[in-house]
């Protein structure tokens, strides 16, 4: 991939109802998402009126002192988890610890509510200038605030009525999130945004309840059935599970990113009747039709990113070419490109991986990616790949050009970032130093995924969002961007 792009957050909540302690299944679940978040981690559990929360900086612990300390400290039989990469205020360490979920939010009598989402607020300033109003200032810069505090306005508007105060997020919340909520009598809530941006699935096992962004965070803690919260839905687990649409959105808009990139290989996203590793190499057997005369002129298939090894093999599968495995994942250079400073992420990236020269030296190279969205780490990796004597490379990339920022949870959220924004396909490919650049089109995405179109967000490549206020302050930032004007910040932020 042209750059490791992150998402918002990973999310994962349990609720025992044999009061079976919840920690170990919290802990398993968001170890498995892990890869939806590495800036900090947070677990919060309830037991006889009392929050317990544990959180920090960075990955989620795996040492066993420090889950034994968790273990004891964070007691209960219902919680909830995030493991979180910001989309949404600053980037300094102050912030990102203001930032990290989940949040506990409320009055110390009356109203209380733990609560931990994944997804990104569009229209946040005017909800947050709103609450200000009501609440005073924020303690955080995160939306994860503007979200709880919204949640607990409907609560003292609707006097204590869950439904009607989720049903009023819908209302007046735009943006996807996927969330969870544990209030302070100890019941867990999840409730997903009107187009299901996001995905989220939950299953049951016995007495035990369990909420996920993806279903191995589920299968992980033996949860081996599962169905899929549905957009604009409520589930509460009070006594017992109760489902309920509050709203229905004009259409479902998944994001189809997930497929490309962020969802495990493993993963089954909702809408889907196949793990993502199968669409993933039918992405590639698309790009094998497509492209089927420029493919002959390479002899082998080398890829770039691990998250390009399923498609890869569609492409072997598809063509015949040999797959060679000759760059590897460094896999303890776990220092991610996108946290490093500007200055030292080429070193980072060098070091992140390593090519076997003797199997790189006079080959024709089909370079398989995931993605590219600005096109740095392409460059850096082609020009190693030419120094270790590559005699041509041509990219293929699964996901098509992206051009248009991300409202809903991905940090690409400004034109002048976005490579394929500024470029044509011949200049991109200059760019990072291919002798060629083969993207995947729209209609063979479509296709491998197995959903219609218009159940995809397709946003950040066909410049069309789901909700009305992305969609216009996109076509302003565009116009403003097109004029030469300087960019400053998230274009939602603005």
């Amino acid at each position: 991939m042209g750059e490791e792009i992150s998402e918002a957050c990973g999310i994962f909540g349990a609720v025992s109802k044999s009061s079976e302690p919840v920690f170990y299944y919290l802990y398993w679940g968001l170890l498995s998402l892990n890869h939806r978040g590495q800036q900090s981690y947070g677990f919060t559990t309830f037991s006889n009126g009392i929050f317990y929360k544990d959180e920090d900086l960075n990955l989620i612990p795996t040492d066993e002192e420090s889950v034994k300390r968790l273990a004891k400290s964070l007691k209960g039989s219902v919680g909830i988890s995030n493991a979180r990469y910001a989309t949404s205020g600053k980037s300094s360490i102050q912030h990102l610890h203001g930032g990290k979920q989940p949040l506990i939010l409320g009055k110390k009598r009356g109203r209380k509510i733990a609560i931990s989402y994944n997804g990104n607020l569009v229209n946040v300033k005017q909800l947050r200038s709103k609450l200000t109003e009501k609440f005073g200032k924020f303690t955080t810069d995160a939306d994860t605030e503007v979200l709880g505090r919204q949640l607990l306005l409907g609560l003292e508007e609707y006097r204590g009525d869950f439904s009607r105060a989720v049903g009023l997020i819908m209302d007046e919340v735009e943006g996807a999130y996927s969330t969870l909520v544990i209030d302070e009598e100890g019941s867990l809530y999840a409730f997903r945004d009107v187009h299901g941006i996001r995905p989220f699935c939950f299953g049951k096992r016995g007495s035990l309840y369990a909420f996920a962004s993806e279903t191995p965070a589920l299968e992980i803690n033996n949860i081996l059935s599962f169905d899929y919260v549905r957009p604009g839905e409520l589930i509460s687990v009070v006594t017992r599970l109760e489902r309920k649409v509050l709203r229905r959105g004009k259409r479902n808009a998944i994001c189809a990113f997930e497929f490309a990139y962020f969802s495990r290989p493993d993963s089954i996203l909702n809408g889907t009747d196949k793990p993502v590793y199968k669409i993933r190499e039918a992405f590639a057997k698309s790009l094998a039709q497509e492209y089927a005369n420029k493919l002959k002129r390479n002899d082998i298939i080398i890829s770039m990113p691990e998250t390009a090894d399923d498609a890869a093999y569609g492409l072997h599968e598809a063509t015949g070419i040999p797959w060679e495995r000759a760059v590897r994942k460094n896999r303890y250079v776990t220092r991610r490109a996108f946290i490093s400073t500007k200055e030292g992420r080429k070193g980072v990236i060098e070091k992140k991986t390593n090519m076997v020269k003797e199997m790189i030296r006079g080959r024709r190279i089909a370079l398989v990616e995931d993605s590219i969205v600005r096109g740095d780490t392409s460059k850096i990796n082609i020009a190693k790949l030419r120094k270790l004597g590559a005699k041509r490379i041509d990219v293929y990339v699964t996901f098509p050009r992206i051009t248009n920022p991300c409202f809903y949870g991905v940090d690409m959220a400004t034109y002048g970032e976005l490579i394929g924004s500024r470029f044509s396909d011949d200049e991109i490919a200059k760019y990072i130093g291919a002798d060629s650049l083969n993207y995947q089109s729209i209609e063979g995405l479509v296709k491998a995924i197995g959903l219609p179109l218009s159940s995809l967000c397709l946003g950040c490549i066909s410049g069309r969002y789901p909700t009305r206020t992305a969609q216009r302050i996109a076509d302003r930032a565009r116009e403003s961007f097109s004029k030469g004007l300087d960019e400053q910040g998230r274009v939602y932020e603005r």
